[in-house]
């Protein structure tokens, strides 16, 4: 029996990286478009600089342009070019999507002040967007008549709005070396949030006709409160010089000398949220976009199908963690299901980009032209200190009748008709037969990889995992992990075999007692196929009128109005899960001669 058990794990471990070998890169797919960078890009470590500043451009070029090297000449207008073109070649493989590109970096000096513009780069068919450098006068330098090294902080603003970015930078200007051992403090404020921008810059800079060598570093901050928000002093200490060499034969002479800098204090002026901001969430961002597509064709949709609306939110100088999901208002006969939304956060020289995207599965359950609302959605411009609405144009779904769908006229004059799905129920309580569509496939599918996921955890753990809790996002759902059998009692790997009610059952106790009504709805129609042995099972409806209890058909449909638009207090989860597992042990749809549907144990007693 051990080298059985040995065998079935590894051939549960065989099929189950088979599956997600073969479903993974169809997951994964949208992600990874979405994260695909154009093929040419130019950008800049700093738009903001003085005019004795250096600056850097780098070019970046995909592969598919061959070995083209670009044209520098239009910089020599506004930029005198320090040093030379340099390049670097880079190589990745992330999951199967490989990218090849060529980096090209070359270092600036503006010649005047004001508003400069770097020109675009066209190589083939390929145009990079021109960038505009603003370049101040210089200052004079400080530090305490310590002029060889000196320390400066900024603020990108002194009047800004509650949790609207502030860029606070910090630059280190040395002409002589220091020890490694150098110590800079960070920035201390209080209710607000901050972090660190990237990693530390390096370039050089002129001051008063002394080439310096500059280390920036930038932090963003999120003010919580409304008032006056002070950033305290930032501090650094270090040792410059050297030790040793001939200054240890001759006394009294050093080269090493200890130093302590602080920088200025910022007061920065925080304002409330306007009174004329009407959204629902405030989002003061620098820009906010929406963009949407779509899995399929919005004017051939068949009833059961499921067509996904894949939204992608950016937002600039705001964190993704703030960004709000698309709501969507109900609709007769059209149903839809949010998937888990992935959040991402990147940085540039101008702070933090937040990008928010999710999708959601739309199905409709009867054919007619359905119509969803414009979306529109507010934030506050902070650039121009105005509202705007971010906007998706309204979208018209046709639906056509399922594939498989019977003709209406060929209906049973005496049948009635279901409140919640639509469909035609015959009067003596036996339902219409229900062919397979895309939507139902899928289901099994993802439902037969899960299962195999879990049975090999099982055969490790010998426990059996009903569910996963997620954390830290809001009104997150349960993750099944339902084991499937097929009739004989032997764990079956087949796509599509039937699910095992004795674990739906289970996960319905945990979805009831935290009152997840998809969790639930999920559960009971995987109970119901298990046990009646039915895969055609795929709605509450049709569960009720297959097991033709008067009580459980009350409770379903009171299940299935809550889920869609009615009152969840309506639903009486503990009558719900004692009905269903009162119909579980009397032995609906099983056989006589026992529970055919048990799982066999590993060891035989």
């Amino acid at each position: 029996m051990v080298s059985l058990a040995s065998h079935m794990k590894s051939t549960l471990a065989t099929l189950t990286l088979l599956a997600f070998t073969v479903l993974m890169p169809l997951v994964m797919t949208p992600v990874a478009l979405a994260q695909q960078q154009a093929a040419l890009t130019a950008s800049v470590d700093r738009t903001s600089v003085t005019i004795n500043d250096v600056i850097t451009l780098t070019l970046r070029l995909d592969v598919s342009l061959g070995n083209s090297r670009p044209q520098l000449n239009g910089l020599n207008q506004n930029f005198e070019q320090v040093g030379g073109l340099s390049s670097r070649s880079t190589y990745t493989n992330t999951n199967g999507n490989i990218q090849a590109w060529t980096e090209y970096s070359i270092m600036l000096r503006p010649l005047s002040t004001g508003a400069l513009t770097i020109p675009s780069f066209r190589i083939g068919g390929q145009t990079t967007d021109p960038i505009t450098i603003n370049v101040s006068d210089a200052t004079a330098a400080t530090g305490d008549n310590n002029d060889d090294i000196f320390l400066r902080t900024t603020i990108s603003k002194t009047d800004s709005y509650v949790q609207e970015q502030l860029l606070y930078t910090i630059r280190i200007y040395y002409s002589i070396g220091f020890d490694q051992g150098a110590q800079l403090s960070a920035p201390q404020v209080e209710n607000a949030v901050v972090q660190q921008l990237g990693s530390d810059s390096n370039f050089q800079e002129v001051v008063n006709g002394i080439n310096y060598q500059v280390t920036e570093r930038k932090f963003v901050m999120f003010p919580q409160l409304s008032g006056d928000f002070r950033i305290a002093p930032v501090t650094f200490n270090a040792t410059v010089g050297r030790r040793g060499g001939i200054n240890r034969f001759l006394p009294g002479r050093t080269s090493v000398r200890e130093i302590s800098l602080v920088s200025d204090e910022h007061i920065v002026n925080v304002k409330p949220q306007p009174d004329s901001f009407d959204g629902l969430t405030w989002l003061p961002a620098s820009s906010l976009a929406l963009e949407e597509t779509w899995s399929g064709d919005l004017a051939n949709v068949h009833v059961g199908d499921a067509i996904t609306r894949n939204v992608a939110m950016t937002a600039t100088g705001l964190s993704s963690s703030l960004l709000p999901a698309i709501e969507y208002q109900d609709l007769s006969g059209l149903r839809f299901y949010p998937d888990q939304p992935l959040r991402e956060d990147s940085a540039n020289g101008e702070g933090v980009i937040g990008k928010r995207a999710e999708g959601t599965a739309i199905v409709a359950s009867q054919p007619g032209e359905f119509v969803l609302p414009e979306v529109r959605l507010p934030w506050w411009n902070t650039a121009t200190d105005l509202m705007e609405y971010a906007t998706l144009p309204s979208r018209t779904i046709m639906v056509l009748p399922a594939v498989n769908a019977p003709d209406n006229n060929s209906v049973n004059p005496g049948s009635t008709t279901d409140p919640v799905t639509g469909a035609a129920v015959p009067p003596d309580g036996t339902n219409t037969a229900v062919g397979s569509n895309p939507l139902w496939i899928s289901t099994t599918v993802l439902f037969a990889t899960l299962w195999a996921f879990t049975t090999f955890l099982w055969l490790r753990g010998r426990q059996q995992l009903a569910y996963v809790e997620t954390t830290g996002v809001p009104q997150a759902g349960l993750a099944l992990r339902m084991p499937e059998q097929t009739g004989d009692g032997k764990a079956d790997i087949q796509l599509g075999s039937l699910p095992d009610p004795d674990t739906a059952l289970r996960v319905l106790k945990t979805a009831c007692d935290v009152r997840h009504f998809a969790d639930m709805r999920k559960a009971i129609i995987k109970w119901g196929q298990g046990s009646l042995r039915d895969s055609s099972v795929q709605t509450l409806a049709q569960l009720a009128t297959a097991c033709n209890d008067e009580a459980l058909s009350g409770l379903l449909r009171s299940l299935d109005t809550a889920m869609y638009g009615g009152n969840p207090a309506d639903v009486d989860t503990r009558a719900l899960y004692e009905r269903v597992e009162k119909l579980h042990k009397q032995g609906v749809g099983k056989t006589t001669g026992g529970n055919k549907y048990a799982l066999p144990p590993l060891y035989k007693a």
